[in-house]
């Protein structure tokens, strides 16, 4: 099994009620993006007006070739609060994720993941996701 051609990462987080400010304050890093519902973006390459449906905050890694999710998981977390008491505070009010964009190479990649890491994980309630793309050009 190889390894994946490159990986990005993110945790997310998102709410109706979600203030970009307190839950830095929380977490006591600043987020790589944030907004709060209602709020107005524009797109960079069209111009167009978007109503944000919900509030975020998002902390990214730098991307990784070849692919290391682990070590991009590890990286994000290790920047954040290591107090549980805050984390059960943000998942009883928000929806959590890591979001894990993994670039095939060949036909059979593949990765992993230690039981350590994945502990972390799940004792902050953050739900794992994977989105996986193949390498050809199809």
């Amino acid at each position: 099994m190889g390894i994946a051609e490159h990986s990005v990462v993110a945790f997310r987080i998102f709410g109706d009620d979600l203030v970009p400010s307190e839950v830095t304050k929380l977490l006591g890093h600043e987020p790589t993006a944030a907004h709060s519902k209602g709020h107005v973006r524009i797109g960079p390459k069209t111009g167009n007006r978007y109503i944000e449906k919900t509030g975020r905050w998002s902390l990214s890694a730098e991307d990784k070739r070849p692919e290391d999710v682990p070590a991009q998981i590890v990286d994000i977390l290790s920047k954040l609060t290591q107090d549980l008491t805050i984390w059960e505070q943000l998942r009883s009010k928000y929806t959590m994720d890591l979001f894990c964009g993994v670039f095939m190479g060949s036909s059979n990649d593949g990765l992993e993941f230690s039981p350590e890491l994945l502990g972390k994980i799940s004792e902050r309630g953050i739900m794992l996701g994977l989105d996986i793309y193949d390498h050809s050009d199809d």
